[in-house]
């Protein structure tokens, strides 16, 4: 849901959201269970994934399609939420945001993935657009010992293994 804060797990999630309905079910099943963990992902970056050098992101970004907007998202890197999933079986019941240290609006992070991908520098949607959605805290998962080793899309965007485009 909106808010000036970073979303923590006790917010409730935003039913605009297309995936709302399944993610509300399967979170109140686990609420359910003696001992379920729902781990809540941000955007998944890395090798396999929509932002991988060959994922359908850098497809569109390639092709100029995406534009920077103050749109909030909270990355975590695949190995990351993998060490996440392993770390929660030894967790307290409940829901934990899985995200990296530092949310970013598109306009933020886009510049640095084009940048990344050696992709031409994406267009703005405007000055005056509004911002939407909100950064997801990680505060939780890191007081249950989690740590991110990319702590930072700035730092992982920066790694991803691109051949330089000629073009």
């Amino acid at each position: 849901m909106p808010g000036d804060a970073p979303a923590v797990e006790t917010d409730p999630l935003d039913p605009h959201l297309p995936p709302y309905a399944g993610i509300a079910a399967l979170e109140s099943a686990v609420a359910e269970m003696p001992h379920g963990v729902v781990l809540r992902y941000g955007a998944l970056y890395g090798p396999g994934t929509w932002y991988a050098p060959d994922g359908a992101i850098a497809k569109r970004v390639r092709a100029g399609v995406l534009r920077e907007a103050p749109s909030w998202t909270s990355f975590v890197h695949a190995d990351d939420a993998a060490s996440a999933a392993l770390a929660a079986l030894d967790w307290p019941a409940g829901v934990v945001n899985i995200v990296d240290d530092e949310p970013a609006t598109t306009a933020d992070w886009l510049p640095v993935y084009s940048a990344a991908l050696g992709a031409p520098s994406p267009g703005s949607a405007g000055k005056h657009a509004a911002a939407t959605g909100r950064p997801a805290s990680n505060a939780r998962a890191l007081s249950l010992g989690w740590k991110p080793r990319v702590a930072s899309w700035r730092t992982g965007f920066a790694r991803m293994d691109v051949p330089v485009r000629t073009d």
